[in-house]
């Protein structure tokens, strides 16, 4: 199962789940059933499972999205109040659609230049189960999980702990569940896999439904710098009643949020001030862009509550690749170089 595209952050994405290497703990039957449910993983066809991100923050909702996959590199994201995102490969980039059910416009969206090796995202739990390592760190036995008994494996690589839950009899994959250090109150889990079943071309289609409006966005990825992602925050903080940064820059639940804070009063409006809605739209979509690009444990989010205009507040820092140091976003939204052993708190 291969898959060239890059994370998109717009409405809901999340990337294919697909465990490579073919063999682990060989030699006793534990091992045989995680090995059989790896290879199962990277020959099917197509895939389908749900994904639940708990956050620990009281504010963000907790979200369920359905994903189905099909080798052919279409991917479906999809809400149970209907928010969809399809997307497909493009020349060297994806195209895609992204449905937003409250105010019934979508958001036809192409990025042009995509990596062939894609940032491994840590709010994207899917990117991790795919770069697990050949052998697991450890066998956690048997467990007793919503009912059934169990077999859990659990792998470590870098700052994520990946834990793999087997049916024993069945040898079926029935659970992952992941944690990054970076973000200890939060974690993802993945549940109802099923393989290889059929699904209809029209779950993939990239035609709206009729009556909603569109909101045109692309980019291309080779020319989203640090400065799109700034702007992004700075749109953001103007538009909130409070002048307060986003909750999360997760695309996963980004859309949502915005819709729940639309409903609770918390912006001056539709748009943000000086922002038309297709400009506000291609803003956003490019500062999340340059969110999903950069790989897991090199940057951190902390902007939830802090207010536009302070210059002591460290909202968001990350190491570029290729360099020893690393830079900081604060509150009023000048950067600075910091050493990454002693990254802003």
């Amino acid at each position: 199962m291969s898959n060239r595209m890059a994370k998109l952050a717009v409405a809901a994405l999340v990337a294919l789940a697909v465990i490579l290497g073919l063999s682990l703990f060989p030699g006793d039957g534990a091992g045989k059933a995680y090995a059989k449910v790896v290879d199962q993983l990277h020959r099917a066809h197509t895939l389908t499972y749900s994904i639940v991100t708990r956050t620990g923050v009281e504010s963000m909702p907790t979200v369920r999205i359905d994903v189905a996959y099909r080798d052919t590199g279409q991917m479906r994201t999809a809400t149970a109040d209907g928010y969809i995102t399809v997307i497909e490969p493009a020349g060297t980039g994806v195209k895609g659609i992204s449905l937003v059910p409250p105010t019934k416009s979508y958001v036809v969206f192409e990025m042009a230049n995509v990596p062939k090796g894609p940032a491994k995202d840590p709010w994207v739990a899917t990117e991790r189960l795919r770069a697990l390592p050949a052998q697991a760190s450890q066998s956690l036995g048997r467990q007793e999980i919503d009912g059934r008994m169990l077999e859990g494996f659990a792998a470590q690589e870098d700052d994520a702990t990946v834990k793999v839950w087997i049916d024993p009899k069945t040898g079926q994959l029935a659970r992952a569940a992941l944690r990054f250090a970076e973000a200890p109150d939060m974690d993802m889990i993945l549940s109802d896999f099923q393989f290889d079943v059929v699904l209809d071309d029209s779950l993939f289609s990239l035609q709206p439904p009729e009556g909603y409006v569109p909101v045109p966005v692309s980019a291309d990825a080779s020319s989203i710098t640090e400065q799109d992602f700034i702007d992004f925050l700075r749109l953001w903080s103007s538009w909130t009643v409070d002048a307060t940064f986003p909750p999360t820059v997760s695309g996963v639940e980004i859309a949502k949020i915005a819709m729940q804070m639309a409903r609770e009063g918390k912006f001056v409006g539709p748009d943000a001030p000086a922002y038309g809605a297709e400009h506000q739209a291609q803003v956003m979509y490019r500062g999340l862009v340059f969110i999903s690009r950069l790989p897991a444990g090199t940057w951190r989010y902390a902007g939830q509550n802090v207010h536009f205009g302070d210059s002591t507040v460290p909202i968001f820092w990350y190491q570029p690749a290729g360099s020893n140091a690393c830079r900081a976003i604060y509150g009023d939204l000048h950067t600075a170089v910091v050493a990454p052993e002693s990254p802003p708190k």
